[in-house]
């Protein structure tokens, strides 16, 4: 019995530190959210996706606490006008960089409960299809800001 109960255990730091391994190979950079009148209840998020490990990473959804939904989304042409579409799933190939950024793929923030204030962090959790969680931490920015590098 002391055997199994050994052996369960460096099942599970295995595990553990395979669960941290992955979670390293995933880097968020230039994390924003768009900071818009008080007025207007929905926003969207933007940031760049690293993948440096040898498999593909397949987001299926993101969630935030301010707001009372977030959805995957991207800008696609369809019949000569630009439109916003929810994406089942967008694929972040192995060893490359995906950027979410104005006009093309973001994350849709809707129904904020209530206005976010400038420089305000906002917390953004994206799942994969394996149910893993990325969490994204991002600054609330004015329009046109959403990739400001502080370079002090």
């Amino acid at each position: 019995m002391k055997f199994i109960k050994q052996q369960s255990w460096w099942v599970f730091i295995g595990l553990l530190v395979c669960s941290f391994a992955s979670a390293a190979n995933i880097k968020i950079s230039d994390a924003t959210v768009r900071l818009l009148p008080p007025t207007v209840p929905n926003t969207a998020a933007y940031f760049t996706i690293h993948n440096s490990s040898d498999k593909d990473l397949v987001l299926v959804s993101a969630s935030t606490d301010i707001a009372e939904k977030a959805e995957l989304h991207a800008h696609v042409m369809e019949n000569g006008m630009m439109s916003m579409q929810e994406q089942d799933q967008i694929r972040i190939p192995a060893g490359q960089t995906v950027s979410f950024k104005p006009g093309g793929l973001h994350v849709m923030i809707f129904g904020l409960k209530k206005p976010l204030a400038e420089n305000q962090m906002v917390s953004i959790t994206l799942v994969s299809e394996d149910q893993k969680t990325i969490q994204v931490t991002a600054k609330a920015v004015m329009p046109g800001k959403e990739k400001s590098h502080n370079h002090h």
